[in-house]
């Protein structure tokens, strides 16, 4: 019996290539079909989102000129970023359902929302910096040049960021504060106002009366420009220590820190020079003032202060000076404009509730 002759491996490798060739030509010229077919929604798809990005690029520059016009450049950056990244997102979705008629946009905002939420988890920290800067630039507590004090910081706001505040130390140091530091905690704006009060206390002896000492002090400090006339300065008795008089001494300034430093300087040495025309001791520490009546002449304790006999027979003290606040002073009452009955103050009908 003759068995029939078996095939060649090579023939049947042939055929298999073959076919495979003729496949893949076909899946091939299906995607070149296919995408003939597709080639009118890409161009108009492309173009929508050239477009869009044109209005977007357009959106954002028209914001942030607007803003800076307003003197809100800051507010403006963050603003024009959104309106630009809005727009590009709005164009991508109308390109994609153009390029790919098939998917629905319902579908793509929902697909969008369960990302974003991802999105937010993965980027917290800046997302909570970015929404804390917009706040801020919106509400405005303070804006560019602006001196403010915030934890352990305080400077010059230089520029208030997406994610942060540039502050600027008065020793030329830059420090970045998040912006969720600065939203969360207080800030002390110290040029909010076109004036502000500096304070400085001190203490004298007990011996020496006390109204040539204000004067002397009084005097020096309206000789110093930086120091304003209206309100006028202030010398005050503050505090009876154990062995010396307190005084604090409150003058206003323009609000900016070179005002303050400079103020106190010379405030500190016109003071200095005075006691030394008055022969103070500098090197005493509690500033002990005494006055001789003439040279060599034996000191006299009554005559430093007036003293009006009483019936009595004792010394009545002489009236207090009196203290003018000017109208420009914060410590003036400021009349109430709500009525008691719209605060937590409201007295209740029954005492027990």
């Amino acid at each position: 019996m003759i068995n029939p002759p078996e095939q060649s491996d090579a023939s049947i490798s042939d055929a298999d290539f073959s076919d495979g060739m003729t496949t893949a030509l076909g899946t091939v010229q299906g995607w070149v079909i296919d995408f003939y077919a597709r080639l009118p929604n890409l161009i108009v798809g492309f173009a929508l989102l050239m477009l869009f990005g044109l209005l977007a690029y357009g959106a954002g520059r028209f914001i942030q000129t607007y803003f800076t016009r307003k003197n809100r450049e800051d507010l403006g950056n963050i603003l024009s970023s959104l309106g630009f990244w809005g727009f590009m997102l709005i164009g991508t979705l109308i390109a994609i359902t153009v390029i790919m008629p098939s998917v629905d946009p319902a579908d793509l905002l929902a697909s969008l929302g369960i990302g974003s939420i991802a999105v937010g988890f993965a980027f917290k920290d800046i997302l909570q910096n970015w929404f804390s800067g917009l706040l801020i630039l919106l509400r405005m507590p303070f804006r560019r040049g602006d001196q403010i004090n915030v934890l352990d910081a305080e400077g010059t706001v230089m520029r208030i960021e997406p994610r942060a505040t540039i502050l600027r130390t008065y020793d030329g140091r830059d420090m970045v504060i998040p912006n969720t530091m600065i939203f969360s905690n207080m800030v002390t704006v110290h040029t909010s106002q076109p004036q502000r009060r500096v304070e400085m206390d001190f203490t004298v002896g007990y011996d020496y009366e006390v109204r040539m000492i204000t004067r002397i002090i009084q005097q020096a400090l309206t000789q110093i420009d930086e120091i304003l006339k209206d309100p006028a300065p202030q010398v005050m008795c503050w505090e009876l220590g154990s062995t010396s008089l307190g005084l604090k001494l409150r003058w206003w300034i323009e609000s900016d820190r070179s005002q303050e430093v400079i103020s106190r300087a010379r405030a500190v040495q016109a003071i200095k020079e005075a006691f030394e025309a008055n022969e103070i001791d500098p090197t005493d520490p509690q500033l002990i003032f005494y006055q001789e009546l003439a040279k060599g002449a034996a000191k006299d304790k009554n005559s430093r202060q007036a003293k009006v006999k009483s019936e009595n027979g004792f010394a009545e003290a002489m009236p207090p000076p009196v203290f003018e606040a000017s109208a420009k002073d914060p410590e003036l009452d400021i009349p109430k404009v709500d009525a008691k009955e719209k605060t937590m103050l409201t007295e209740t009908e029954d005492p027990k509730v």
